[in-house]
């Protein structure tokens, strides 16, 4: 890759963590193009260059992430339409299997703590212009967990316990990029550690050993 490409790429990166925080700190609509541009350091010039205008840029946040995150769960997400076949143990398993992978997607250098800001702003604003093909892409996941613990406790996926619970666990996984500010500080530090993100998966992990057992089906089996 000859130094223009990289000069390229790098000018395209810096707008996109840039309109990341801004988005995610002040909304869409709040942030300008200018600000974006100033953020990143960059030319003005660079958005409709790239992205054709704002409205493409935070499109293409939203989807590549999502994207990279669906194909990050693809295999476990793929056995979800093995069920049928499977016995209580393996979907206890698929279902341990998915939300540690989905821990995991979050916790990874490539998505920063304020993407998933703007994924609770996506999922509280009902109006945005990117709610629809956010929704319809996040819910790949949602109804995969539902789909998985309605089976094991022999309920519809549609059950209001059902959506309940899925919705809690994920609620448990996204808490500890949400409480940064709280968090990271008590721990002196600036990002998780990988040590870090170990834990929060085993107490994440236990979370959903403890809500299954609660619902008197016998004691979960270590995960591996």
């Amino acid at each position: 890759m000859n130094s223009e490409k990289k000069k390229q790429n790098l000018s395209k990166k810096k707008l996109i963590n840039s309109a990341i925080v801004l988005f995610a700190s002040k909304g869409f609509e709040s942030t300008s193009t200018r600000e974006i541009c100033n953020h990143a350091g960059v030319n003005l010039s660079l958005i409709p260059y790239y992205f054709a205008n704002k409205e493409g840029l935070y499109l293409s946040i939203i989807e590549s992430i999502i994207n990279y995150g669906l194909t990050f769960l693809q295999g476990e997400l793929a056995e979800v339409e093995n069920i049928p076949n499977m016995n209580t143990e393996e979907k206890i398993s698929l279902y341990r299997r998915l939300l540690a992978k989905y821990t995991d997607f979050l916790y990874s250098e490539n998505v920063p703590s304020s993407f998933v800001i703007l994924m609770i702003k996506e999922q509280t604003n009902s109006h945005s212009k990117f709610s629809e093909m956010y929704a319809k892409k996040i819910n790949i996941l949602y109804k995969s967990l539902r789909k998985i613990l309605a089976s094991i406790l022999g309920k519809s996926e549609n059950d209001k316990a059902i959506i309940i619970e899925v919705s809690s666990i994920i609620g448990q996984i996204l808490s500890f990029k949400i409480m940064n500010r709280a968090t990271l500080p008590a721990l002196n530090q600036d990002l998780y550690t990988k040590e870090d993100n170990k834990k929060i998966k085993n107490i994440i992990l236990s979370h959903i050993d403890t809500s299954i057992e609660k619902l008197n089906l016998t004691k979960i089996p270590a995960m591996a």
